[in-house]
């Protein structure tokens, strides 16, 4: 008699043979992360805002305004990171270049950015606030810290506001700081501009939600 234990041990062989291989090309930052989607057999949620499908869209940031000269940089990196993955990720999607939302952020009052959107002929504006953006937790720690709310503006519609939510607090790493001196000012703040600019993409395309399960883990790297 073949115990019923073995078929249940090969049942899960080719997942785990999948998660080897995974880590082998990712290294050991995407364990966690990699190791649950590849079991869950791909865990899937479906975009919450469809409205950018099809449309020339502009994206644009905005730093927070008690501190918009000391955050323009980040602000900017958001923006670009952003439209990369939409431009990745949402089916039919046309995106203005960076480039010219960085050439109107200069010569422009934040106030205006539907005029950005007429100027370059979009017919979608995906408009985000930094209500805070901070990468420091005391003296001596980095820890992430940002307020991010994101609209959609209709310009077909005279600027009609199509959807809008307000993310939240954004902590990386969530439950600890890193030590000033395990790595540069610059590559913690790219580190965390890569973590806000996915989870504001994600509203517009469907994606893993586990993704962001190992963000501790990595946050080291």
């Amino acid at each position: 008699m073949v115990n019923r234990s073995h078929f249940q041990c090969v049942k899960y062989v080719p997942a785990l043979l999948l998660v080897a291989v995974a880590l082998s090309s990712t290294g050991c930052s995407g364990i966690l992360a990699t190791g649950v989607y590849l079991l869950q057999g791909g865990n899937v949620v479906p975009a919450d805002c469809t409205d950018l499908e099809g449309e020339r869209v502009v994206v644009v940031c905005r730093p927070p305004s008690s501190h918009e000269y000391r955050h323009a940089g980040a602000s900017r990196s958001i923006g670009k990171r952003v439209s990369e993955q939409l431009e990745k990720n949402v089916p039919g999607i046309d995106l203005v270049s960076p480039a010219e939302v960085d050439n109107w952020i200069d010569e422009q009052d934040w106030d205006n950015f539907k005029d950005l959107g007429r100027s370059v002929r979009a017919s979608r504006v995906v408009y985000i606030e930094l209500d805070t953006f901070d990468l420091f937790r005391g003296k001596t720690l980095y820890q992430g810290d940002a307020e991010v709310k994101v609209t959609v503006y209709d310009m077909t519609d005279r600027g009609r506001r199509l959807w809008d939510r307000q993310l939240g607090q954004i902590l990386f790493p969530r439950n600890s700081g890193i030590p000033l001196q395990d790595k540069s000012v610059q590559n913690f703040q790219r580190q965390f501009v890569e973590i806000v600019s996915q989870q504001i993409a994600e509203n517009f395309y469907e994606h893993d939600p586990n993704a962001s399960f190992a963000l501790d883990a990595v946050a080291n790297n």
